[in-house]
């Protein structure tokens, strides 16, 4: 608090105020302890006063007390009138009963008890109250009750308080004016250096130095201060010269940065125009391959129809080996429309876009089932799902495609009495990379080696004899990695040869 007060303050008057403060605190402090050891040893002396006039009226009282003569006491009491500051006195007997009683003129308001108290000084609101024993030969006959006013307490108080205030003014009006005279040795070279310190930032000249006055505290802060000077003045030159480096540091990286622009819409246009090149290549590639695949599966179809009616219609006229040739010449036609229908299909899946929506799984499972209820009823086979699958990005047809053909493999191959394939997903197999979950189908057919992990998704390449297990092009999972690579995930085996195989891939929360 006091600190805010002064705060905005002059340095001059600051000095003046600590010093008037200080100087007043203490003086204050110590007249006041004076005055309270004062009043302390007065009250001291009023009660040993009072007692030693107490004793000496017990002693004038004896006898009066032991006859209960009350006029003997009354005189040994009036002699109290001497005694402006005795308000209130009284004699007990040691029934104990009032003899007598006494009361200053004009202080009605103070009577004497009517029993003793007990014995001893208590000062009370405005005066000191005293019950002191009479004694007779070491017995108490009765009790001395004496009460004095604080007058005399109060007028040495109010004498003290003056006498303070006195000094205290004087001593105030000494300090103001040593005080005054002394605080230019604190102020003059403060302001000197307050002078200092807004030219130099009016002006901006760090060149400027403040005069040092002396060894103490002040001088000290004025060679930090001029050091400080010194130090700005050296890093301003500095960042002047930093400037100017700097200025020409951008300007030939500004050139460059044009340069690189330049270069770079240069290659943007070079780009552009292979991207329009490269599309129009791909949109030739797709009408050639439609062109192509029509072209060549008409003389296909021509092939095996014309194959089909021979066999219907001469079929007696050949013999054992001719019809065996006739058939294999329809079956090997109807096998190369099938592959270059394949082909066809594998072609154009890096080039269609993917309609990417966040799908649930589990509604596309269970189409695919649907779709092949009865050909798995007919292969004994079950299907399994420990757990719901999740709602992943992806493109619907797609994955449906990618599930349908590892469905379709998984019960293919599977020489099982019982057969069963599993469908689930497990958590991202990257630790804490927060990636998308691993859906997996798993069978217990027959495996593969784990030398033919990377070939079987190679495409057409078949581990078996070309009609075995209900033969195929060997197409199916080179369709479903490039699937699961348009999704930017991937796809891996794990297998344990004869037991049965499981197919792991991953689809990328953005394909």
């Amino acid at each position: 608090m006091p600190d805010r007060l002064l705060r905005d303050i002059p340095v001059r008057r600051k000095v003046v105020l600590i010093i008037m403060l200080v100087t007043g605190g203490a003086l204050l402090l110590s007249s006041a302890a004076l005055v309270l050891l004062d009043l302390w040893r007065f009250r001291l002396d009023m009660q040993r006063d009072l007692a030693t006039l107490a004793e000496i009226i017990a002693g004038n009282s004896t006898a009066a007390v032991e006859f209960q003569d009350r006029d003997d006491a009354f005189e040994t009491l009036a002699a109290l009138a001497a005694k402006p500051t005795i308000v209130a006195a009284a004699i007990y007997t040691g029934d104990p009963s009032l003899l007598v009683a006494y009361q200053r003129k004009g202080s009605r308001n103070h009577p004497p008890p009517r029993r003793p108290g007990p014995d001893g000084a208590v000062f009370g609101p405005g005066s000191l109250s005293l019950f002191s024993p009479i004694l007779r030969d070491g017995r108490r006959i009765g009790t001395v009750y004496l009460e004095s006013d604080l007058s005399e307490m109060m007028a040495r108080l109010r004498l003290q308080t003056a006498t303070v205030a006195a000094v205290f003014l004087v001593s105030g009006l000494a300090a103001l004016l040593f005080s005054s005279g002394l605080q230019r040795v604190i102020s003059r070279p403060l302001l000197r250096l307050s002078e200092t310190a807004l030219s130099v930032s009016e002006r901006s000249d760090y060149s400027i130095r403040a005069e040092k006055q002396g060894t103490d505290e002040i001088g000290q802060l004025v060679d930090a201060f001029n050091q400080m000077l010194e130090q700005i003045q050296v890093r301003d030159s500095e960042l002047l010269r930093a400037k100017e480096d700097l200025e020409k540091r951008v300007q030939e990286r500004t050139a460059e940065l044009r340069q690189e622009l330049a270069e770079r819409q240069r290659a943007e246009r070079e780009l552009a125009d292979r991207n329009e090149e490269l599309h129009r290549s791909n949109q030739d590639l797709d009408d050639f391959a439609y062109i192509a695949s029509h072209d060549l599966k008409e003389p296909l179809r021509g092939i095996h129809n014309f194959s089909v009616f021979l066999l219907e219609d001469y079929g007696e006229s050949f013999d054992e080996e001719g019809r065996s040739k006739l058939e294999t010449l329809t079956r090997l036609s109807r096998r190369m429309e099938v592959l270059i229908d394949s082909l066809l299909h594998f072609s154009r899946l890096g080039r269609v876009d993917l309609a990417i929506d966040d799908i649930d799984l589990n509604e596309v499972v269970a189409e695919v089932v649907d779709s092949l209820a009865i050909h798995l009823r007919e292969s004994g086979v079950e299907i399994r799902r420990p757990r719901p699958l999740p709602v992943v990005r992806c493109d619907r047809v797609r994955v449906r495609e990618l599930l349908y053909n590892l469905i379709v493999n998984a019960a293919k191959y599977n020489d099982k009495p019982e057969k069963w394939i599993e469908i689930g997903f497990v958590a991202s197999l990257e630790k804490g990379s927060g990636g998308p979950p691993a859906i997996y189908v798993r069978d217990n057919g027959i495996g593969i080696q784990e030398k033919h992990f990377d070939s079987i998704f190679r495409i057409f390449k078949r581990l078996h004899g070309r009609d075995k297990f209900g033969g195929g092009t060997g197409a199916g999972l080179t369709i479903v990695k490039k699937i699961v690579e348009r999704h930017n995930g991937r796809i891996w085996v794990e297998s344990i040869y004869g037991e049965g195989l499981t197919v792991y891939f991953t689809l990328a929360k953005e394909a």
